[in-house]
């Protein structure tokens, strides 16, 4: 199972967009032949089953947990995937906290400071001028995210699953 939260508490600077946590779920279910569970919380629903709509046509099995998890079901749930997609959260944390081969895009915030620890996890970032800027909606372009691609997600995600294989 490849768990995808494409959500943020903190404000939307700090979510990648929708349709490419969708691109990138695809692929990775598509080569290591495995479902998405995607998270969030209630608040979250609306990116959620943006997510999920967009990756209903590709035929992969996906299942939307929005809304309807508490904390401790999401820690059981998330601890079983193989692969975490995340921006910047709560749920990062504890993906990472549990173990689970954890990859994060970055953008406004510091991930020196607040990323994903451990050696099953990865940042993925694109370097911008008025990155980090800490703030929660962008006042330009979010070009700190739009710059992150899905390829540049997917290769470190497979590469995160290798490493963890050996």
């Amino acid at each position: 199972v490849i768990g995808v939260s494409p959500g943020a508490a903190y404000g939307g600077a700090k979510r990648w967009l929708p349709e490419r946590f969708a691109e990138v779920a695809i692929e990775i279910a598509r080569e290591r032949h495995a479902a998405i569970a995607v998270f969030g919380s209630k608040d979250e629903r609306d990116i959620c089953e943006t997510v999920t709509r967009l990756v209903e046509p590709s035929g992969c099995a996906c299942l939307n947990f929005s809304g309807a998890t508490d904390l401790s079901e999401f820690v059981e749930l998330s601890a079983a995937c193989e692969l975490y997609l995340t921006n910047d959260s709560g749920p990062m944390h504890i993906a990472s906290a549990l173990g689970v081969p954890t990859v994060a895009v970055f953008g406004a915030t510091d991930d020196e400071a607040t990323g994903p620890t451990g050696a099953h996890s990865r940042v993925v970032r694109q370097p911008v001028e008025c990155s980090p800027c800490l703030l929660r909606e962008c006042p330009i372009d979010h070009r700190c995210m739009t710059r992150v691609t899905a390829p540049l997600v997917v290769q470190a995600a497979l590469s995160l699953v290798e490493i963890q294989k050996t």
